[in-house]
């Protein structure tokens, strides 16, 4: 799979296209999970289904460029959805844990039937991808050493949307920052800081059936000739104020993609919001080192499932042709190789591109080691890494963070990484 994060997106001009065969009129439909009832959302985290901004844009806006005005879409406590995915049967072999899953969703939405739903229908499959993201949301935050109490204390989204709109951005924002003396240790003094780890406005997804209409949203919004799945810097433009975040995106199509199973999309997003979440965390200012982006997104998604990997590619390069879904053996293999890349080689890729399949297990395995050795220190650690007093992630500064945090050169974490892995991994 190819996937992307590129710098600040520039809003193109506005193109005609002629609608697909995917074409479709609105029809008037009652969410099958929620009813729309405005208790049972309340009480589940659920906002609304839309319409609200999104992307580039809004959602109605994509509506109409796409041409398919019968997409789903919600917004939960820290995500907003788009979709327009087919229904799905549940495979008889999947039947069990797809029961599971659906009772704890039971336990928000009471019209939730695990044991007569054999098919996720449109507003299950988005009600349940927001059900699972919150919870990756939860996970993602505990490994911060933050509490979404101490992110709460930052300015709201819709402080934001008054300094942008108001055009005081600037004055506005800087007094909301003065005046907070509740700002946890340890988070930066940067006025755009918001509450969804770091950024203004919640993580944003768009999952889209045809390739063809994925590929149209792409050339309409960012110029991208190309239906790969794309992450996304969302920015507005205040008067006389350089380009600031916004919102973090991703998006894809199921068909470009070829994912016929439910689990191979939870994957794509689960291993894309990892890496979004890097990227936003004390906001869009520095990115996470490549090799810790990686490994993240391989985590989360190996989290959900071994069988669906998604490695991260530049534009235009020829994706890997390698993959395996038991990498414990490979990695130990490699160590005793002494073919594993060092952290020192790790912390000099800058881009995806630079990443063989090795360095690509070899990234997750020693995050896996860093999260499990000290989690309060990986917390700390990825805080320094985001809030780097130069503003980069070149090798000297990670050398640096890696000694103050963890006392280790990139020598003396090699070793101890090898030592856990002979001592964790299987021989196969």
């Amino acid at each position: 799979m190819k996937s992307f994060i590129l710098p600040i997106s520039v809003l193109l001009a506005l193109c005609l296209f002629t609608l697909p065969a995917s074409a479709q009129h609105k029809k008037e439909e009652v969410c099958t999970v929620c009813e729309f009832d405005s208790k049972v959302m309340e009480a589940a985290g659920i906002q609304n289904h839309g319409p609200f901004q999104f992307f580039i844009s809004d959602s109605k806006d994509i509506e109409r460029v796409v041409g398919a005005q019968n997409m789903v879409w919600l917004e939960s406590t820290h995500f907003r959805f788009g979709s327009d995915l087919e229904p799905w049967k549940i495979p008889v072999k999947d039947k069990k844990a797809y029961r599971a899953e659906l009772t704890e969703l039971q336990e928000l939405f009471p019209k939730v039937d695990p044991k007569k739903t054999s098919t996720l229908d449109r507003w299950m499959r988005v009600h349940l991808m927001a059900f699972r993201m919150e919870k990756a949301y939860q996970h993602l935050l505990g490994l911060t050493g933050y509490t979404e109490e101490q992110f709460l204390y930052l300015p709201t989204e819709q402080e934001f949307i008054d300094a942008e709109a108001n055009g005081s951005w600037k004055g506005d924002l800087e007094k909301i920052y003065i005046d907070n003396q509740d700002r946890a240790p340890g988070m930066p003094l940067w006025v755009g800081l918001g509450q969804y780890f770091g950024m203004p406005m919640k993580f944003e997804f768009l999952m889209m059936r045809y390739e063809e209409d994925f590929g149209m949203i792409k050339r309409h919004y960012i110029g991208h000739l190309d239906s790969n799945p794309q992450r996304w810097h969302c920015t507005w433009r205040p008067p006389d104020t350089e380009p600031v975040s916004r919102s973090l995106w991703f998006g894809l199509s199921t068909e470009a993609e070829e994912m016929k199973h439910d689990q191979h999309l939870h994957n794509g997003l689960q291993h894309n919001f990892a890496i979004n979440f890097l990227d936003g965390f004390m906001l869009y200012l520095v990115e996470a080192p490549v090799w810790l982006r990686v490994g993240l997104g391989h985590y989360m998604s190996k989290r959900n499932s071994d069988e669906y990997n998604f490695y991260d590619m530049d534009e235009g390069s020829v994706k890997l042709q390698k993959d395996a879904q038991e990498w414990e053996p490979l990695v130990r293999k490699y160590v005793v190789r002494g073919e594993a890349p060092g952290f020192a080689d790790l912390s000099s890729f800058r881009s995806f591109g630079d990443l063989g399949f090795e360095a690509h297990l070899t990234s997750w395995s020693k995050v896996m080691f860093l999260m499990q050795k000290d989690p309060e220190k990986f917390g700390l650690w990825v805080t320094k890494l985001k809030t780097a007093d130069d503003l980069t992630n070149n090798l000297p500064t990670q050398r640096k963070i890696l000694k103050d945090v963890w006392g280790w050169s990139f020598a003396k974490a090699d070793e101890e990484w090898a030592a856990w892995v002979k001592e964790t991994y299987p021989l196969k």
